[in-house]
């Protein structure tokens, strides 16, 4: 779905509801500029075109409960036309995701009691392959992920996503936002997705997926002090999962890199 808009009695774009969403954030566009879009038969305020109606009625409960609030001193509350997830946000519910994926995934596999192999450890790519399959069913049945819902986020769109457009959000997610889980490329991606992300609003998967995150609430202190515990909980319990596979670890170890393999041995003691 593509959107065109009148500035200054000349026709702009095309663009999609996210890129939309974003410029009436940053205050590019109103509710009230002329837009069009495929299916209109004529030029009508953004509000009222059928693939932003939506989130219009949404910024405009916002800002009638706004009003409703007590005002502080003679200042009046700003309005933001839709509230998008701070990069912050979005980032810290992407590493709690993939704390609880890479717990369960180990939990698992050491349920089934499956032996050693380089490929069901954290720190290899198709560790996380599964991630983008799970995210995306999460995503089609909740509209989030336990990460998001910490951060209270939820994702939405115009018309409801199915399952292979969900799963082609999360498998680009997973490829330009978190680098395929590749180290270096891995810092590179986040880098660019963070500047992309803090001056659009969006992400370029929200974009080509029309499947955009509103921010319902900030996480409170409390759940923020939370996080503490619960990544030192789930690193030990992946530490447990995997210490069976401890003596297969330090002989590869010792094959690749003899010395790293006694400096660990000299910490545990052996």
């Amino acid at each position: 779905m593509y959107i065109y808009w009148l500035e200054k009695q000349q026709r702009r774009g095309p663009a999609t509801v996210p890129d939309v969403l974003s410029k009436i954030r940053i205050g590019e566009l109103t509710w009230e500029t002329l837009g069009w879009h495929s299916g209109c038969r004529e030029w009508q305020p953004l509000r009222c075109l059928p693939a932003l109606v939506d989130f219009a009625r949404l910024d405009a409960s916002e800002e009638v409960k706004q009003k409703e609030e007590p005002k502080v001193g003679e200042g009046k509350l700003r309005v933001q036309s839709v509230r998008l997830p701070t990069p912050v946000a979005r980032f810290t519910a992407r590493v709690i995701d993939c704390t609880i994926y890479a717990t369960l995934v180990l939990g698992v596999v050491h349920a089934l009691g499956l032996p050693f192999h380089p490929y069901l450890l954290p720190g290899h790519p198709l560790f996380w392959v599964g991630m983008p399959v799970l995210e995306a069913m999460l995503l089609r049945i909740w509209g989030t992920t336990p990460g998001k819902r910490w951060m209270g986020i939820r994702m939405t769109c115009v018309n409801r996503a199915g399952y292979l457009t969900m799963l082609g959000r999360s498998s680009c997610a997973f490829v330009f936002g978190m680098g395929c889980m590749l180290p270096l490329l891995m810092l590179i991606m986040c880098f660019f997705s963070y500047l992309n992300v803090k001056r659009r609003g969006v992400a370029r998967w929200d974009t080509l997926s029309g499947v955009i995150p509103v921010a319902l609430s900030t996480a409170s202190p409390a759940m923020v002090f939370l996080m503490i515990p619960f990544f030192l909980l789930c690193m030990q319990l992946c530490s447990y999962f995997m210490f069976p596979w401890l003596p297969d670890m330090m002989q590869i170890m010792e094959e690749q890199n003899p010395q790293a393999a006694e400096l660990i041995q000299s910490l545990m003691g052996n």
